[in-house]
C-alpha cells in the first residue's frame, strides 16, 4: 500500500513539473513577442515620420507664389535684370525701354531625385518687337527658400517655343514648338519633345528628340461617282485647326464650304490658282495631286461645322 501511494505521489510530482516547464515557456515566448514588436512599431514610427516631413517638404514649394515672384530672364540681355510680376505679369513701356513678361504655367514634381517636389515655371517675355521669347526656371527649396536649380532654354513661338515641361519618372519632359520646314514664326508646324535628368545644376538629355506633327492631316473619302462630301468638324480650344486631305485633277474646280461664320478655310499645300478664301474657299486646280485645306476656329467657344468638299 505504501508502494502504492509512493508511485501516485511520483506521477503526480512529474505532472506538476510538466505544467511548471509549459508555463513558463509560454511566458518566455509572450515577453519574445512583446520584445520583437517594438522594433516594428519604431519603425512603422519611423516610415510616419519619414512620409510626413517629406509632405510638409512638398507643401513648402506649393507655398511659394510664383505669380508673385521675382525673376532674372535671359531675354533682358547681359545685365542682371530683376523683374517682379504681379499677379503673374510684368510691364515696362517707355519709349525707349519696353518690356512685358508672363507667368504662363507652373508644374511640380520630384526634378533633382531627392524625394521632394520641385516647381517648373514657364515664362514668357516680349521686348517690344513681334518675337515672343519662352524660358522656363526649375526651383527647389533650401533653408526655407527657393533656389534657382538649372534653366529650359526655349525659343521665339514657332522656332523653339516651350509649349510644356513636367517631371515624369524622375525626368524633364519638355515639348517645343518646330516652325518645320515650310514654316513661319506665327505657327509651328510640329511639336518636340526631349527628356532631361537634371545633373547638378546642368540638363543633360536622355535619349534623341520625338518630332510629331500638331495637325495630321485625314483624307476625305467621296462615296462612289460623288463630287462632294459632307463633314462635321469639332474645333476647340487645344485643336483650333484641323487639316484635310482632297486629291484633284488638273482644271478641275475646288470649293470648300462652311455653316460658320467663325472659320477660316485655306489651302495649306497644293499648286492652285485662288479664286477665294474664308469661310468659303475656291481654287482652280493647275496640277493634278493631293491638296491639303486647313480649317480653322476664328471664335473663342468650341463649335462643330460642317463643311462641305466640292470637287468638278
Amino acid at each position: 500500500m505504501k508502494m502504492k501511494s509512493y508511485r501516485y505521489f511520483l506521477v503526480i510530482l512529474c505532472l506538476a513539473s510538466v505544467s511548471a516547464c509549459f508555463v513558463s515557456n509560454r511566458k518566455d515566448a509572450a515577453e519574445s513577442i512583446n520584445n520583437n514588436a517594438a522594433p516594428a512599431n519604431t519603425a512603422d514610427n519611423s516610415k510616419t515620420e519619414g512620409a510626413k516631413a517629406s509632405a510638409e517638404a512638398d507643401n513648402q514649394i506649393r507655398k511659394i507664389d510664383f505669380k508673385n515672384f521675382t525673376y532674372e530672364p535671359v531675354c533682358v540681355g547681359d545685365e542682371n535684370r530683376k523683374i517682379t510680376v504681379k499677379n503673374g505679369e510684368y510691364a515696362l513701356n517707355k519709349e525707349d525701354d519696353k518690356l512685358y513678361f508672363d507667368v504662363t504655367g507652373v508644374s511640380y514634381g520630384d526634378a533633382n531625385g531627392d524625394g521632394v517636389e520641385d516647381a517648373i515655371v514657364l515664362t514668357n517675355c516680349n521686348t517690344g518687337g513681334t518675337g515672343q521669347f519662352s524660358e522656363g526656371f526649375v526651383y527647389a527649396v533650401k533653408d526655407g527658400k527657393p533656389e534657382l536649380l538649372t534653366r529650359i532654354g526655349g525659343g521665339d513661338r514657332a522656332y523653339g517655343g516651350l509649349r510644356s515641361a513636367k517631371v515624369e519618372n524622375g525626368l524633364i519632359v519638355v515639348a517645343r514648338n518646330d516652325a518645320g520646314e515650310n514654316g513661319a514664326s506665327c505657327c509651328p508646324e510640329f511639336v518636340v519633345t526631349s527628356k532631361y535628368k537634371l545633373e547638378g545644376k546642368n540638363l543633360k538629355q536622355i535619349g534623341g528628340d520625338d518630332r510629331r506633327e500638331l495637325y495630321p492631316p485625314q483624307r476625305v473619302k467621296f462615296d462612289k461617282g460623288a463630287s462632294d462630301a459632307f463633314l462635321d468638324v469639332k474645333l476647340t480650344d487645344e485643336e483650333e485647326i484641323k487639316r484635310f486631305v482632297v486629291g484633284a485633277q488638273a482644271n478641275q474646280e475646288l470649293r470648300v464650304e462652311s455653316n460658320s461664320k467663325n472659320v477660316s478655310i485655306t489651302l495649306v499645300k497644293g499648286n492652285a490658282d485662288i479664286i477665294e478664301d474664308g469661310r468659303t474657299f475656291r481654287a482652280t486646280i493647275k496640277e493634278r495631286g493631293d491638296f491639303i485645306i486647313q480649317i480653322q476656329n476664328l471664335g473663342d467657344k468650341s463649335h462643330t461645322a460642317s463643311i462641305n468638299f466640292d470637287i468638278r
